[in-house]
C-alpha cells in the first residue's frame, strides 16, 4: 500500500506527481503583484526537470549520479565463491479485457532476467532463486521470470521459485532459509541499478553480503534518440527517485 502511495504521488512518471507539481505554479501565475513571475519561474523549473528526467543524454547520469556503480560479475572471480544467484522481481504488467488476463513482465523484470541469465553462463550451474509473489490468478513475478530464464537456457532443475515476497524486506527474510537450506553462504543479488543499494541494505541487514550484478539502465541509446525526450528514459529516472524515497522509508523503519 505505501509503494503504490509513493509511486503515484512521488515519482515524476507518474500522472498524479505531474499534475500535483504542476498546481502550485498554477495558482502562483494568478496572484497579484510578483506572482506571476514566481508562477513562470515554478513552471519553467518543472519543465527544465522533466527535460533532464526524460532524455537519454541526461538521465542515465542522473542514475549513475545517485546510485552506486557495481562492476557486473564477469567471470567466476568476480563472483567470489557464490553458488547462487537471487533475482529480485520488478513487476508484471497485466492487463483484462472481458474476463480475460494477459501478463507480461515489466521492463525492469526483463532487464534482470536478462542479467541473471548471463550470470548462470558465465558461473558453474549455480541454483537461480528468483523471488517475488505480485501477480494475478495466472502467474506471479517468480514464475515469470523462470520461465523466461529457461528461455535463454537455464536449467529447470536449477532454479527455485519463491511465491511469498511482495517487496525489498521480503525478498531479504524469505530468502536466507532456501540459501541455507542448500547449503549456500555467497551468492550473487541480481536487481536493477536504481535498486541495488536499498537491496543490498535490506540483505546486509539480515547478517548477508550479496555480489551484486545489475543490468544496463535501459534507455534509447541511438545517436538521435538519445537526444530526444521520452517514456524510457522518465521511467528510469522515476525508479531512481522512487528508491530514494523508499531508502528514507526502509531507514526510518530500521530495516536497512
Amino acid at each position: 500500500m505505501v509503494s503504490v502511495l509513493l509511486k503515484g504521488l512521488l515519482v515524476p512518471n507518474a500522472p498524479s506527481f505531474l499534475i500535483l507539481a504542476l498546481m502550485p505554479g498554477i495558482l502562483l501565475l494568478y496572484r497579484r503583484k510578483d506572482g506571476g513571475r514566481a508562477g513562470r519561474l515554478w513552471v519553467t523549473l518543472l519543465a527544465l526537470l522533466y527535460l533532464v528526467w526524460s532524455t537519454p543524454l541526461t538521465a542515465v547520469p542522473f542514475v549513475n549520479a545517485l546510485s552506486p556503480s557495481y562492476p557486473p560479475v564477469m567471470n567466476s572471480n568476480d563472483a567470489h565463491g557464490a553458488a547462487a544467484i537471487v533475482v529480485l522481481g520488478a513487476g508484471l504488467d497485466s492487463y483484462r479485457s472481458r474476463g480475460e488476463v494477459y501478463s507480461k513482465a515489466s521492463r525492469e523484470q526483463a532487464l534482470r532476467t536478462l542479467e541473471a541469465a548471463r550470470v548462470y553462463h558465465v558461473l558453474d550451474h549455480p541454483w537461480v532463486i528468483v523471488t517475488g509473489g505480485l501477480g494475478n490468478e495466472r502467474t506471479d513475478q517468480a514464475h515469470d521470470m523462470a520461465v523466461g530464464l529457461m528461455s535463454f537456457g537455464v536449467d529447470a532443475d536449477r532454479i527455485i521459485e519463491e511465491h511469498e515476497a511482495s517487496n525489498t524486506r521480503d525478498h531479504a527474510l524469505l530468502v536466507p532459509p532456501i540459501l541455507k537450506e542448500r547449503g549456500v553462504k555467497q551468492f550473487v543479488l541480481v536487481t536493477s541499478q536504481q535498486h541495488i543499494a536499498r537491496a543490498l541494505k535490506s540483505f546486509q541487514k539480515v547478517g548477508w553480503d550479496p555480489i551484486p550484478s545489475t543490468p544496463e539502465v535501459y534507455v534509447p541509446r541511438g545517436r538521435l534518440t538519445l537526444l530526444l525526450p521520452g517514456g524510457p528514459a522518465l521511467d528510469a529516472s522515476a525508479a531512481m527517485l522512487y528508491d530514494e524515497v523508499a531508502m528514507v522509508y526502509y531507514w526510518l523503519r530500521g530495516w536497512v
